[in-house]
């Protein structure tokens, strides 16, 4: 069986390792990229749309596939304001799953992150988690969220902070063992083959955590 994916968030970290996967993997045959600016992509199979995401009236006609994946995110330090920043944690990608789904998208697979909570107290983890419910609560066929931990890589705009906690972390990485597995750093080529195993083969859990992922992106 061939496929079709639609992929937004395909120009940051995750999203467009993704998307290089798609092109390589023969089980798809359109890959459909929803943004608001161009990507540098260029594959036989790549159709690019740019859109803007916060209005369905530009994608509407382009959001129609098996499979959605869902990329999208931000960071306090990029998106200080508190409103715009749950905007594009949890209405932007909550919006474009309801799109998806009126237009027979049977299958969403969203990243989301470890310890996504729609009750912590932290304001990431709750948009993650508020997130992970509502579009839940939509109905997909099927709807996966992954919860990577620390994503390695390096990210095209400069993330201070980040950079220098991901050198931190590769210190301690190694002492994390047994139930503190989970919270090792994670390459966004694992997360992305994770996504898509899962898109195309299904999981026994609807959320799946990052040690979990590493797993999967061996099989």
């Amino acid at each position: 069986m061939k496929y079709t994916a639609v992929v937004i968030g395909a120009t940051g970290l995750t999203g467009s390792r993704l998307v290089n996967l798609l092109f390589d993997n023969e089980q798809y045959e359109r890959v459909i990229t929803l943004s608001r600016k161009r990507t540098k992509l260029n594959h036989r199979k790549h159709e690019s749309h740019i859109v803007d995401l916060f209005d369905p009236a530009t994608y509407t006609d382009f959001l129609k596939a098996d499979h959605l994946f869902i990329c999208t995110g931000t960071t306090q330090a990029k998106t200080p304001d508190k409103e715009e920043y749950y905007r594009i944690e949890h209405d932007l990608p909550v919006q474009v799953a309801e799109v998806a789904l009126h237009n027979g998208v049977q299958k969403v697979i969203a990243i989301s992150a470890l310890g996504a909570n729609p009750d912590s107290k932290f304001m990431y983890n709750r948009g993650k988690g508020e997130m992970e419910r509502d579009i839940e609560k939509l109905a997909f066929k099927e709807a996966y969220f992954v919860q990577p931990a620390l994503i390695g890589g390096e990210r095209e705009e400069q993330r201070k902070f980040e950079s220098a906690w991901k050198k931190f972390q590769k210190l301690i990485d190694p002492l994390l063992i047994g139930f503190l597995k989970k919270y090792r750093t994670i390459e966004p080529e694992t997360i992305a083959q994770s996504m898509i195993y899962v898109a195309i083969n299904g999981y026994e859990k609807s959320r799946i955590e990052s040690d979990e992922l590493k797993v999967i992106a061996s099989l």
